[in-house]
């Protein structure tokens, strides 16, 4: 049966000329997955792996790597960490993939347009507007559970991730450090981490967003963060990029508290936490079918 699922792909590929059908397609595989026990198609991955190639060879399209990212949270969730090794340069890719696409649209310069008398009109080169569709606004914002999903996990439950999160989220605070100089990072431009990145173009397209969405947050927080549905403007992720920004961060001697809310990592008990990653996509799930 799963296995006729899967199969059902490189034909719906030509078939749909419609990516949202193509998306759907992807989410009932995504489901089948995460209805099944665990490691009960982890002798699949090899198909499993196949096909979401095939996905991202045939077009990258927003509603689709929305339903790529749920698919790849269903792995870490549906598969052992022993088995995904092969995925993760893949899975890894994609979400930088999609971050530096953020990234650009929020640090691009307006260009100069002309106006309808033809005369130049310069448009504005900072706090711009920058329009999202709403599938570009699934993308980015399951993308990010994504990596919420990563970063929920234990480091021993997910080891192979960890090699990879200093790329994400930063894990040195250099604004407070206070010991001798180093001629390396004097004299080369440090490596940002996307989540800084992206908390950049924010600030430079829609100020420092003070204050962001504090009401939502808890007193103790605790992984996963993201539990949004879905989103009407990008700046609704500043909350949750605030908290990671400092979540992971060293401080060395450092006695002072951190201002911003820290996350608690990682978890006290990581079998509440896996039941709450896996309450979240029921929910993502049910809510497709009310629908």
């Amino acid at each position: 049966m799963f296995k006729d699922l899967m199969s059902m792909q490189s034909s719906a590929l030509k078939v749909f000329p419609n990516c949202e059908q193509k998306a759907m397609l992807l989410k009932r595989q995504a489901f089948a997955m995460f209805s099944g026990e665990l490691d009960q198609y982890h002798l699949y991955l090899p198909l499993i792996q196949e096909r979401l190639t095939e996905n991202l060879r045939t077009g990258q399209t927003p509603s689709v790597m929305a339903q790529m990212f749920l698919t790849f949270r269903v792995l870490l969730l549906k598969i052992s960490p022993q088995h995904l090794t092969s995925l993760w340069p893949i899975m890894v890719t994609e979400l930088i993939r999609v971050f530096v696409r953020l990234e650009k649209v929020l640090l691009e310069e307006v260009p100069k347009t002309l106006s309808k008398g033809g005369g130049a009109r310069v448009g504005p080169q900072k706090n711009g507007p920058v329009v999202f569709s709403q599938n570009e606004l699934d993308m980015y914002l399951s993308g990010c559970k994504f990596l919420d999903t990563a970063l929920s996990f234990p480091p021993d439950r997910m080891p192979l991730f960890q090699m990879y999160r200093w790329a994400f989220v930063p894990e040195v605070d250099v604004d407070s450090y206070s010991g001798p100089g180093n001629s390396i990072m004097e004299g080369e431009q440090e490596c940002r981490p996307h989540i800084v990145r992206v908390m950049e173009g924010l600030r430079y397209r829609f100020g420092e967003q003070n204050g962001a969405g504090e009401a939502m947050i808890p007193e103790r927080l605790e992984f996963p963060l993201l539990t949004l549905r879905s989103i009407s403007s990008i700046t609704q992720l500043v909350p949750f990029l605030r908290v990671l920004g400092c979540s992971f961060r060293s401080r060395g001697t450092d006695p002072q508290p951190h201002p911003l809310p820290v996350a608690e990592y990682p978890a006290a008990n990581s079998n509440v936490v896996l039941r709450k990653l896996e309450q979240v996509i029921e929910g993502e799930f049910l809510e497709c079918l009310d629908g």
